[in-house]
């Protein structure tokens, strides 16, 4: 799903502005020239990532530190790499090495402000199993539109990640408290939205025109998701664009894809699956396209 976003946001962006879109990518790697010294590119403290497991990574560390006279810090717990949060609050130079490639580190994410949209915000859902920021971002990425809707807004982290990165964007959701919930949460962000009660599937009712429909509907429990899934992507023609974007969250898809397809839908994209370790509930993350094109 991570390289679905690349392609969809491109990489013509300047580095900074590139991973601050993205919401899958932790870091961004520049590869080096095969006769490249280590000691000339390593100006400050430095950690080494093995990809491969197969380099002794200690003794290439202290070689360099004797040559540079530079501190340099290893992965812990068995792990690979580096963590992005270690490279960035301690300033490494991290050199990452691949099968047959040598990279360094030219970028990484904001762990601060992504840990702010995510655990900072008035209203959070306390149970496991909310979208995180950065799988909602990612979704939003995907939809390559200016004018998103969420039907299920929930507390709002879709809408918070697209106006984050400057989209239009408006959601409802059927509970009148979640839409309060949203609307603290967006005022916390420092944005403005439309946002209203109704039912995600007779929205057509409420909006038209939208370039694209980014959610996560209810999961569950409840025995007749599948069919309030395909009453939804029944309205839903009516709301998109001429060729308008579904980027969507399903427990599960074979049915639901299959009756959205003879709508007119067509398939574009995964499904992606997310799911965090132990998670009883699995997202399958697919992109469709209404009408031909």
């Amino acid at each position: 799903m991570a390289q679905a976003e690349l392609e969809a946001v491109g990489q013509e962006l300047p580095l900074e502005e590139l991973i601050k879109r993205l919401g899958g990518t932790v870091k961004i790697v520049e590869v080096l020239p095969e006769d490249v010294k280590l000691a000339d590119i390593i100006k400050g403290d430095f950690g080494i990532s093995d990809l491969t497991g197969k380099v002794n990574i200690v003794q290439l560390c202290k070689s360099i530190k004797e040559e540079t006279g530079k501190r340099f810090v290893l992965p812990k717990n068995g792990e690979k790499q580096l963590s992005s949060v270690v490279v960035a609050k301690q300033k490494l130079t991290e050199i990452i090495i691949g099968d047959g490639w040598m990279g360094k580190t030219v970028a990484v994410q904001d762990f601060e402000d992504w840990g702010k949209r995510d655990y900072g915000r008035p209203e959070a859902e306390g149970h496991i199993g909310m979208l995180p920021p950065k799988v909602a971002r990612m979704m939003v990425n995907i939809a390559q539109s200016n004018y998103i809707l969420d039907p299920f807004c929930g507390t709002g982290t879709i809408l918070m990640e697209a106006l984050t990165i400057g989209l239009k964007a408006v959601g409802s959701d059927i509970n009148p408290k979640q839409v309060e919930r949203t609307r603290k949460n967006i005022e916390w962000l420092g944005k403005k939205t439309e946002l209203f009660c109704g039912d995600a599937s007779k929205i057509s009712e409420k909006v038209k025109d939208v370039d694209a429909i980014v959610t996560e509907p209810d999961l569950g429990p409840r025995i007749d998701l599948e069919q309030l899934y395909i009453n939804c992507f029944n309205d839903w023609r009516k709301v998109l664009k001429p060729k308008g974007l579904v980027v969507i969250a399903l427990p599960f898809v074979k049915n639901v894809l299959d009756k959205a397809q003879s709508m007119g839908y067509t398939l574009v994209g995964g499904p992606y699956l997310y799911a965090r370790p132990q998670a009883i509930v699995k997202r399958h993350i697919c992109v469709l396209r209404y009408g031909t094109y």
